[in-house]
């Protein structure tokens, strides 16, 4: 790590190897691990590093708010995925941003002197590929969007890409979840990476290129809670029927702001949101237990396997028997 953290009230923070308990759960096979544990809370910053580019995957979970100091003297152009929580930054020639849950944007900036703020009680991730202007210029005689963003790197100046965050689409999540969950060793798992980090690359500049994100529908901090709040009870009740209505009510929040909340944070319906959650789920549970078809089945919210498999052909493609005989397993 090039970047010096500190607190406002705790001065200079050291990075370790160890990696503390709490986050023990989001350590990823293949990743350098770096930490930062105190009375604040614990941090994880997970790295791998190829010739084009480097992957970071950072979780942080605090146990009071707190105000956390970034410097550094290098630049950074960074491809930034906001995977859980929202991250509030104030930052030298940037001003005042956001990232969302389930937002991205490709920022530049001279060197780093910014703040972020994090609230307690929370699990905030974020997903990020440090390039070089060398490999977006490549690029860039296919995506002009490019253009003016190259400019202000090349004269020194702090840029972001979007003027507003754009919405990581399902299949830009599924990259993601890819580059994470790279299985392959040696050099082929540099080259896997590589390979997955320009799909994503592609994936994003062909999205701002052809459909971008013009104009937002305003939100409240205390709707955007409740939105979250929404995908939480999605996500720990994947085995059970889920109504809007009910949903909406349990979070306090109208029907009509709920859907509009999924369609701009997340891209998707509510339905589709927890369908794209289950078959993840279920890919999951295939590739890294040995539960029984039928199980992963009930646990994902499926009657029968009859059910369960005519769904996952459908979205994958092939059957979850299919799933486990490339995986290695019977």
């Amino acid at each position: 790590m090039n970047t010096a953290l500190s607190l406002d009230n705790s001065g200079g923070l050291r990075y370790s190897p160890i990696v503390p308990p709490t986050l023990l759960t989001y350590l990823l096979k293949g990743f350098i691990p770096v930490a930062i544990s105190g009375p604040f809370g614990d941090f994880l910053f997970q790295q791998v590093q190829t010739p084009e580019a480097e992957v970071w995957y950072s979780n942080y979970l605090l146990v009071k708010d707190s105000r956390i100091n970034s410097i550094s003297k290098l630049p950074k152009l960074e491809l930034q995925f906001g995977l859980n929580n929202t991250f509030t930054y104030h930052g030298k020639g940037l001003g005042d941003r956001e990232l969302h849950d389930g937002s991205f944007n490709l920022l530049y900036v001279p060197s780093v002197d910014n703040q972020l703020h994090l609230q307690a009680g929370r699990i905030y991730t974020t997903f990020d590929i440090h390039l070089s202007p060398k490999l977006l210029s490549k690029l860039a005689e296919y995506f002009p969007v490019l253009g003016t963003f190259l400019d202000k790197i090349a004269k020194g100046e702090a840029a972001l890409l979007c003027p507003l965050n754009q919405v990581t689409t399902i299949e830009m999540t599924r990259i993601v979840d890819e580059i994470l969950k790279n299985r392959y060793m040696g050099t082929v798992r540099e080259f896997y990476t590589v390979t997955k980090v320009m799909e994503l690359l592609i994936v994003v500049l062909e999205k701002i290129s052809n459909e971008p994100i013009i104009d937002r529908i305003f939100f409240r901090k205390e709707e955007i809670e409740k939105i979250y709040t929404a995908k939480d009870e999605l996500l720990k009740n994947l085995d059970k029927p889920v109504s809007l209505l009910i949903l909406s009510r349990k979070v306090g929040l109208n029907m009509h702001k709920l859907k509009s909340g999924f369609q701009q944070f997340y891209g998707s319906s509510v339905l589709i949101y927890r369908l794209h959650a289950r078959m993840k789920e279920a890919k999951r549970l295939l590739n890294d237990t040995d539960d029984q078809v039928d199980n992963i089945g009930y646990a994902t919210g499926y009657a029968n396997s009859q059910h369960f498999s005519k769904a996952y052909k459908k979205y994958y493609g092939h059957t979850p028997a299919q799933q486990r005989k490339t995986n290695g397993q019977k």
